[in-house]
């Protein structure tokens, strides 16, 4: 078994210009159709079935894509406080396409006492280098004791 070599995941440890990434996954059929159930998404274009297989991913599928780049370079830390997040759409993401996701560390501060981490992030078509959604979340990181830092 390898060792983790991951940060842990602390203030001391964060840095504008910090790359994480990239991430690739393909979007299956059963992510697609369980999201869409979740979050009553009943247009035609989002129902993944034989007449339509390459069907149009939920907008908002793929939102949490930052936890995926977070814990590939850092582990452990109680987690942080979702502050601010936006989103720009580009093109939609359809059943069976292969996706690549990465970002950067690109604001790292305190404010009122506590330290607050800002990640850009894109993803991208993996084949065709087509942008798909860019992001940004602003996030309060937790210290050990669940408490904002």
């Amino acid at each position: 078994m390898s060792e983790d070599t991951r940060l842990p995941m602390c203030p001391e440890n964060l840095h504008e210009g910090m790359r994480l990434g990239p991430i690739h996954y393909v979007v299956t059929p059963e992510q697609a159709r369980a999201f869409s159930q979740a979050v009553g998404a009943a247009s035609p274009e989002f129902i993944v079935d034989a007449r339509n297989p390459g069907a149009i991913v939920s907008p908002t599928m793929r939102l949490q894509d930052y936890a995926l780049l977070i814990a590939t370079h850092l582990k452990g830390g109680t987690g942080g406080v979702h502050a601010k997040h936006w989103c720009e759409f580009h093109e939609p993401m359809r059943v069976g396409q292969a996706v690549k996701t990465e970002g950067t560390i690109t604001a790292v501060y305190r404010k009122r006492g506590k330290f607050y981490f800002t990640l850009e992030y894109e993803s991208r078509d993996a084949v065709t280098d087509q942008l798909l959604v860019r992001q940004a979340i602003t996030s309060v990181l937790l210290n050990d004791k669940g408490e904002m830092r």
